[in-house]
């Protein structure tokens, strides 16, 4: 489409029905931000209202204390710092300049505080205009006001434009212009000249004022444009400048504090880095998956140890379920020593921090915090994984696309990213040079062997619906476990967007497909991300972390099988915990005790401590049961359950007297136990 094209329909009847929208729901917002105490209300409000983005706000409406508005509040302002290292916010202080400026100036006559006004919020947003060229005292003409700014192409701005202000038939305030939705007819007196139309309106304009009329048909100076024709560039303009504020930051911090601010200390709060993450997932021949990821943080920060120098990340994962139960929880710390030159290194190419761990077939949610305690800084990362119970039909899994392979090194258990022999070498971003040889891997499931003898796998590089590769392996090539590996030079292929389609296919039917999206950058190299790991996954670690997974899912025969040979593989405290819990739980209450007795030490942890109280109290040994829950609570502090379980030991052993101190403890705690205060109503009564 022209830009010049004449365009013909009630656009303005379509503004204003956009316009009662967008009040309606700003309206809605502005009722739930009323409950808020006044000075929260006042910064959602007025002070920020042009430059918090939705999701922002969005978050900070759900903050329950003033203690976590401070915080956030901190944090918004973090965000928008432009220099970091220095005690000064300059983003802050010159929004503050800019909002003062506008209440003190922008607001006069007009009966509303500055920021309230057109010319008030684009000061707010843009700032003092590089010129203002003013028509106040031309006969036939409103007051006009033009500001003229220059702009920065990286957020979708000319390098110059102009910000149009008038008074609408000539008084009340400056409101902002519009060339499409005003034209020229709008700065033209009425009560001189009776405009026809657009065209008339705008001769009579050049007559009074030449350089006025050029700009009233559009906000980019030079773009030449008819009178009456509706001005979609400036429209782009006045709406790019209007969410210029959003676009300038990255609000992924806003959610990603507002779900893990119960588990990051205060001093994280206001240090949200963004990373790039990758997961992928693939059956094991066990019958659970295996779950890789990668984490590339935006920046390290080091602490100097000498001659050396220290990075150390610390990983909490949590798998929770479709009702939100958790299903697996783990814990990794990741320090690397690095000397000068290591470091130097580091400064070129990314850091990628890689983990696997098993997971059994369910619908999840993972979620990844990630906080260097060296900065204080956290990233996170969320992401559903649906993983199915192997169905019998010829499927497809994810594909991975990597940039090369190396020989897994080590043969005592599996690294990220490992497929049979080979580690696969995967960066979070798919972005290629045309130098590299792009390494695919593909799982097929689902296939008897009477299909794996008759069907293939075709892997294609597309670009823009045509195939400028293909191959074909018959799908009795893969692994045991159908995996089949790949590897596509991409020599001769122009820069740009590409997908990768993996068709399984039967005798030229498609039996299922997948597809992954890539880049050819035109850059010659790309650096590839140093790989960091700490993980080698054993036979053993996966039959613990599933057991633990199964326990926790409820199915507690599985459970109990994969953890009893788990323990038989590696006996240990962490094992003999999971499978005793899953003993409790099937009522072998002996067998707990004597699985867990050799790990019944003074520094014993609190669930060990707590199974073997429950395993005597069940076998009825109240005396047995009252010495392990009075050793929990001396070492670990107040827990509601363990007292009111050794007030149930001493009423066995008939000390009513504590086993009514212990219950009236209890109640004191937490008053909402109404089973256990009738119980010690009845008993007062006796």
């Amino acid at each position: 489409m022209s830009k010049n094209q004449r365009i013909f329909f009630p656009h303005k009847r379509a503004i204003r029905l956009l316009a009662a929208i967008c009040l309606v729901f700003l309206f809605s917002l502005t009722l739930t931000a009323a409950s808020l105490p006044e000075r929260y209300r006042r910064w959602l409000e007025e002070e920020v209202v042009y430059i918090i983005t939705p999701k922002e706000r969005e978050v900070f409406l759900k903050l329950q204390t003033d203690r976590e508005r401070d915080i956030f509040i901190e944090a918004f302002w973090k965000q928008r710092d432009p220099n970091p290292s220095t005690p000064q916010n300059e983003f802050r202080e010159e929004h503050y300049r800019r909002f003062n400026y506008a209440n003190q100036f922008l607001g006069r006559g007009t009966g509303k505080p500055g920021w309230k006004t057109d010319q008030g919020r684009i000061y707010i947003i843009l700032g003092q205009p590089n010129n203002i060229e003013t028509y106040e005292n031309i006969m036939g003409v409103y007051p006009t006001q033009v500001w003229f700014y220059y702009g920065d192409p990286r957020y979708g701005l000319p390098t110059g434009f102009n910000v149009i202000f008038f008074k609408k038939e000539g008084t009340g305030e400056y409101i902002l212009y519009s060339p499409s939705d005003h034209g020229p007819q709008a700065l033209v007196a009425d009560y001189m000249y009776n405009a026809r139309d657009a065209r008339d309106a705008y001769q009579r304009l050049y007559q009074l004022s030449p350089n006025l009329a050029e700009q009233s048909l559009s906000l980019i100076p030079g773009e030449r444009l008819e009178p009456g024709v509706i001005n979609l560039a400036s429209n782009r303009l006045l709406a790019t400048i209007m969410s210029l504020p959003q676009r300038k930051v990255e609000d992924a911090y806003a959610e990603a504090w507002f779900r893990h601010k119960d588990m990051i200390e205060v001093e994280y709060s206001t240090n949200y880095i963004r990373s790039d993450f990758e997961v992928w997932t693939v059956r094991s021949g066990q019958g659970h998956y295996l779950v890789h990821y990668s984490v590339e943080p935006a920046k390290l920060s080091v602490s100097q140890d000498g001659q050396n120098y220290l990075v150390r990340f610390d990983l909490n994962g949590r798998v929770s379920d479709d009702k939100g139960r958790t299903i697996y929880q783990f814990d990794r710390s990741i320090p690397l020593n690095l000397t000068r030159e290591e470091l130097a290194e580091i400064g070129k190419r990314a850091v990628a921090f890689q983990d696997v761990f098993p997971l059994v077939p369910g619908n999840y949610t993972l979620d990844l915090l990630i906080k260097n305690p060296v900065s204080r800084e956290f990233s996170s990362f969320s992401r559903k994984l649906v993983l199915p119970d192997n169905s019998g039909q010829p499927e497809i899994g994810q594909v991975l696309l990597a940039y090369g392979q190396l020989e897994a090194k080590d043969s005592n258990g599996l690294v990220p990213y490992q497929v049979g022999d080979k580690q696969l070498l995967s960066r979070s971003l798919k972005s290629f040079t045309a130098s590299d040889s792009l390494v695919t891997c593909v799982q097929l499931s689902g296939l008897s062997e009477e299909l794996k003898n008759k069907s293939s796998l075709r892997i294609s590089l597309m670009s823009e619906g045509q195939a400028v590769q293909s191959r074909e392996r018959p799908a009795r090539e893969a692994s045991p476990e159908g995996l089949i590996i790949e590897s596509i030079p991409l020599a001769g292929l122009k820069p740009g967007y590409y997908s990768l389609t993996a068709d399984l296919l039967l005798g030229g039917k498609l039996l299922d497909s997948r597809r992954a999206e890539l880049e050819i950058s035109p850059l010659a190299n790309l650096p590839a991300p140093i790989l960091v790991s700490r993980t080698v996954l054993t036979g053993a670690d996966e039959l613990l972390a599933t057991g633990i997974q199964l326990l926790n899912s409820g199915n507690i025969q599985e459970a109990a099988e994969r953890l009893n040979r788990a323990y038989s593989l590696k006996p240990g405290p962490v094992a003999a915990l999971a499978l005793s819990e899953a003993l409790f739980r099937k009522g072998e209450f002996q067998r707990v005790i004597e699985l867990l007795g050799p790990y019944d030490q003074p520094e014993a942890p609190a669930e060990l401590v707590s199974l073997l109280g429950r395993a005597f109290h069940s076998l009825n040994q109240p005396a047995r049961a009252a010495v392990y829950y009075e050793q929990y609570l001396n070492r670990f502090g107040v827990n509601l359950e363990i007292l009111n379980f050794l007030g149930s030991c001493y009423y066995q052993m008939g000390d009513r007297e504590k086993a009514l101190a212990l219950w009236e403890k209890s109640l004191g705690l937490n008053p909402d136990q109404e089973k256990l205060r009738e119980l010690v109503n009845s008993l007062k009564k006796k």
